[in-house]
């Protein structure tokens, strides 16, 4: 053992629920009727020029308002409280592929984008598709179930909501650092042993050609712009599975439950029921989000969808933890060498 975390990590995103809501300002980006405006006029010029998603970037989305209000935003995103919310969009007035590509267009403006997955999707939809977590080859926005508090693959996670279920689908964030301080409140000793572990993780089935269907990561990195979460736990369970993947040892078990209590804690949990039309990036870095179970409506176009947009920080490039900047390089290599608009469909 060697890492040992100090009393307490500082920094603007190690906050409580109350005190995230205290600074809405800096989070909750309310759209204007003239940046509405802006935005239906960018999407006439796109759909003058024939472009779609994902062929274009923000040179051909020009929303100069807009964007220089949103510069503060993603300072915040980036370096401050580690969130952004963009609502007011009118989703009922647009088709699923024009709120899409509104939801590109300013995605672009934040940074460029990552594929998700080993099919090279780079709007992923989110929407159960039927299948269980049971299944080692199926990934949790594949279904309608319960997620624990995780970090997604990529260095800002968007989630555009086009439609809510009829019951449940809450998401849930909590600041990974205020989670990991709170661990070193309730249990030093389990947060020096996350700080010093590099656990085996599953692969669910999206390993590259000749790899290990599992690897390793530490859950906690220590960077030049603070302490960073990798925290997909439920595949460090699943990676169980397999023969030649060390025993998780009961030093391992206690470590990880403690951190699931801290991650839990009331105080810190922000709950977030997004409405059609919002736009919701987060900082995987420094948050995690979670999503309650939900029951879906029996009629399909009204059942929850959300679309995904996984998105890459210049401003990480040298911080990023050793297992995101392994996902990076499978998106330079591998994942971006296929159909990057399988999952689009058009509505």
């Amino acid at each position: 053992m060697g890492n040992k975390p100090p009393s307490k990590y500082d920094h603007p995103a190690a906050w409580t629920a109350k005190q995230l809501m205290e600074q809405s300002d800096k989070w909750i980006c309310e759209l204007t009727d003239e940046e509405l405006e802006e935005l239906d006029a960018s999407l006439q010029q796109l759909r003058s020029t024939g472009l779609i998603v994902p062929y274009f970037g923000k040179d051909d989305f020009p929303m100069p308002k807009l964007a220089a209000r949103l510069e503060a935003y993603i300072r915040e995103l980036e370096f401050g409280v580690g969130i952004l919310n963009i609502v007011g969009l009118p989703a009922e007035k647009y088709s699923k592929d024009d709120a899409s590509a509104i939801y590109w267009g300013i995605g672009s403006y934040i940074g460029p984008p990552w594929a998700q997955n080993a099919a090279g999707h780079v709007l992923g939809d989110i929407r159960d598709q039927g299948g269980t977590l049971e299944d080692t080859s199926v990934r949790g926005y594949q279904t309608n179930a319960e997620l624990d508090m995780h970090t997604d693959g990529a260095d800002i996670a968007g989630l555009l909501c086009l439609k809510k279920a009829k019951e449940g689908g809450e998401n849930q964030l909590v600041s990974s650092i205020a989670a990991f301080n709170r661990l070193i409140e309730m249990d030093p000793d389990a947060a020096e042993h996350l700080l010093d572990t590099a656990f085996y993780l599953d692969w669910r089935d999206e390993e590259g050609p000749g790899e290990k269907p599992y690897y390793q990561a530490k859950l906690f990195t220590e960077t030049a712009k603070g302490i960073t979460s990798w925290s997909v736990i439920p595949y460090v369970h699943s990676a169980q599975r397999f023969e030649e993947v060390p025993r998780l040892t009961e030093q391992d078990l206690a470590a990880l439950e403690a951190y699931q209590k801290a991650k839990w804690d009331e105080s810190l949990v922000v709950r977030v029921l997004q409405e059609p039309g919002n736009m919701l990036f987060l900082n995987n870095h420094y948050l995690m989000h979670a999503r309650s179970e939900y029951i879906d409506h029996e009629e399909p176009r009204e059942q929850r969808h959300l679309r995904r947009l996984w998105l890459e920080s210049e401003a990480w490039a040298d911080a990023r933890p050793p297992a995101m900047a392994t996902i990076l390089d499978k998106v330079r290599t591998q994942w971006d060498t296929v159909a990057a608009v399988e999952m689009w469909d058009s509505e």
